[in-house]
């Protein structure tokens, strides 16, 4: 499966540092230069493309969505 270099990114921060899933703004402290909403697309593109799963979740009193990246080689 081919994935752009911010997704292969993302995926990897998800994988390396939330094993038990995270909110894209805990995903963003890792990233460098991206906004939120560029990181909640990403996330939301591997989840379509079945590397991630997503979930409603609370998160600082609101609820949005967490993702969890898949044990599934991304290549």
């Amino acid at each position: 499966m081919k994935l752009t270099e911010k997704q292969e990114n993302i995926l990897n921060i998800l994988k390396d540092n939330f094993a038990e899933g995270a909110f894209a703004e805990e995903v963003i402290t890792k990233t460098e230069g991206l906004t939120i909403a560029s990181v909640r697309a990403t996330l939301s593109s591997l989840a379509t493309k079945g590397l991630a799963t997503k979930e409603k979740a609370e998160f600082d009193g609101k609820m949005k969505t967490r993702f969890t990246a898949k044990t599934v080689d991304a290549e």
